[in-house]
C-alpha cells in the first residue's frame, strides 16, 4: 500500500537508534544539571511575537524571516528559549522570592529558514539560564557546564570560542568601528550585509556568507572598543578558564546571532559538522531583563542543539536500548527461557527475548543487530545441568554458569562493559 503522508520539510522523525542518542543525551544533560544546581522549567511553545522582536531585535534574521506565525494573531513559535525564560522571570515576579535562580530547559524550537544538515525547522534545545548576578565566576560556569554536557554525551573533538561585546555603551563603539571600517567595501557585500551595516552593523559579523566573510577577516578588530571595566573583567574571566582547566580560542568576530548579548559570549563548535558548525552558544544578556519590565539584573546563558550533537554521535557512539538478549536453542526449552526473562527484569535488568520462533543463529545475529552487548543462551544441555551461558558479543566470548549465579555475574559483567 502507497505511504500517502510524509513528514513536514524541515522536521524529523527520531527512531531507533536516533531515539536512543536523544534520550541518552538527555539523561546525561540532567545529571549534570542536577550536579551544577539548575531546576527544571518546562515552557509552552507559544509565545507573543513582540517578546522576540523586542528581546532578539527586530534586525535579526529569527524575527525578519524565520519566525513561524500563527495566522491573524501575533502569536509565534518559539524561535529560541532565553527571552522565553525572562518573561517567565518577570510573569511570576521569581525576583521577589529569590535573589539568584538556575533554570534549564529541553524542548522544540522552531525557525523557517531553509532545511539543510543540521539545521532544522524544528529542532530541539538543551538549555540553561542563570539570572540574578553578573560575576565573572557565573560565566566561567555557564562554560563549564555547557563543556561538560558536550563532553560526557560522548563528543571528543571540539572547539569552544570566547569573545565579549563590552556593555552597551561598548557596543555601540564597536558597531561604529564596525561602519567606519567596512565603509569602503560596502559594494562587496551581500544584501543582507548591505542593511545590516546601517540598522544593526554586529550582525555583519555574524554573515556566513564566504564574500562577507573575507572582507570582515580583514578589518583586524581586537577589543579596542572595550571600556577598561569590561576589559579587566574579560580577562580576569579568561584567568578563571585557565585556572579551573577549560580550553578555549579567543575570537574577536565572534557577536552571536541575537541583540540582547552584552560582554562575555560564546560558542561551541565542531569542523566535522561543515558550514554549519555550532553545537551551541550563549553568553551574558544583562539588559534582558530589564528592558522586558523586569528588575535591573545580570544574566547569563547557553543553548546546544540537540540535533547537531547527535549529527556527531551516530559516527562513533554504539547505544543499545536493552543489556541482554535472552535466546533459546529450541522451542522445548522457551518456557524456561521466558521464565529467566522474567526474572532479569523483575532484577532490574533491561532485556528482550524472541517472540517469533527463529532459530539460534537468526536469534544471534537480532543481537547483534541491535547491538545488545550480551547474550543469555538457554537450552536443552544446559537446563539438565541447572546452567546457562552468558555471551560476551563484543569480545564473543562465553561462560557457562549455574543458574542461581546469573544475576550477580550478569550484573558483574555489565557493570565491567559499562
Amino acid at each position: 500500500m502507497k505511504n500517502i503522508f510524509h513528514s513536514v520539510r524541515g522536521t524529523s522523525d527520531f527512531y531507533p537508534p536516533i531515539s536512543f542518542y536523544f534520550e541518552d543525551l538527555v539523561q546525561k544533560a540532567k545529571k549534570i544539571f542536577k550536579k551544577f544546581g539548575y531546576q527544571p522549567l518546562i515552557l509552552p511553545h507559544l509565545e507573543e511575537e513582540g517578546l522576540f522582536k523586542r528581546s532578539v531585535g527586530e534586525a535579526t534574521d529569527i524575527v525578519q524571516k524565520q519566525m513561524f506565525k500563527i495566522e491573524g494573531k501575533d502569536i509565534v513559535l518559539r524561535p529560541e528559549g532565553t527571552a522565553q525564560v525572562a518573561r517567565f522571570y518577570i510573569e511570576k515576579s521569581f525576583y521577589k522570592s529569590r535573589e539568584f535562580s538556575k533554570f534549564y530547559y529541553i524542548g522544540s524550537m522552531f525557525r523557517g529558514e531553509r532545511p539543510q544538515k543540521g539545521r532544522l525547522r524544528e529542532f530541539h534545545h538543551i538549555g540553561a539560564e542563570a539570572i540574578g548576578s553578573k560575576s565573572i565566576y557565573l560565566d566561567a560556569e555557564i562554560i563549564e557546564l555547557a563543556s561538560e554536557i558536550v563532553k560526557e554525551s560522548g563528543i571528543k573533538e571540539y572547539t569552544l570560542k570566547v569573545n565579549s561585546l563590552g556593555c552597551c555603551k561598548d557596543k555601540l563603539v564597536l558597531s561604529e568601528l564596525i561602519q567606519k571600517r567596512l565603509s569602503f567595501y560596502v559594494s562587496l557585500l551581500c544584501d543582507d550585509c548591505k542593511k545590516r551595516l546601517t540598522v544593526n552593523p554586529l550582525r555583519v559579523l555574524d554573515c556566513k556568507k564566504t564574500d562577507c566573510k573575507k572582507i570582515i577577516g580583514s578589518l583586524k578588530i581586537k577589543n579596542e572598543h572595550l571600556c577598561k571595566n569590561c576589559k579587566d573583567d574579560f580577562y580576569n574571566f579568561l584567568k578563571i578558564l585557565d585556572e579551573i582547566g577549560v580550553s578555549y580560542v579567543y575570537d574577536p568576530y565572534l557577536v552571536r546571532g541575537l541583540d540582547y548579548y552584552t560582554n562575555m559570549v560564546f560558542e561551541i563548535t565542531s569542523l566535522s559538522l561543515g558550514s554549519c558548525d555550532a553545537l551551541g552558544a550563549g553568553g551574558r544578556y544583562n539588559e534582558l531583563v530589564r528592558r522586558l519590565g523586569g528588575p535591573d539584573v545580570g544574566a547569563v546563558g547557553f543553548s546546544l542543539g540537540l540535533e547537531r550533537m547527535i549529527l556527531l554521535l551516530s559516527k562513533s557512539l554504539v547505544i543499545s536500548s536493552v543489556d541482554v538478549f535472552v535466546v533459546y536453542t529450541s522451542n522445548s526449552v522457551y518456557n524456561t527461557a521466558y521464565k529467566i526473562l522474567r526474572e532479569l527484569r523483575n532484577a532490574e535488568v533491561s532485556s528482550v527475548i524472541d517472540y517469533n520462533n527463529k532459530s539460534l543463529k537468526a536469534q544471534l545475529k537480532s543481537a547483534q543487530k541491535f547491538k545488545v552487548p550480551f547474550v543469555v543462551i538457554v537450552g536443552d544441555e544446559e537446563i539438565k545441568r541447572n546452567c546457562v551461558i552468558i555471551r560476551n558479543m563484543k569480545k564473543s566470548i562465553q561462560e557457562e554458569i549455574k543458574h542461581n549465579e546469573l544475576l550477580r555475574v550478569l550484573k558483574e559483567r555489565i557493570k565491567e562493559y559499562a
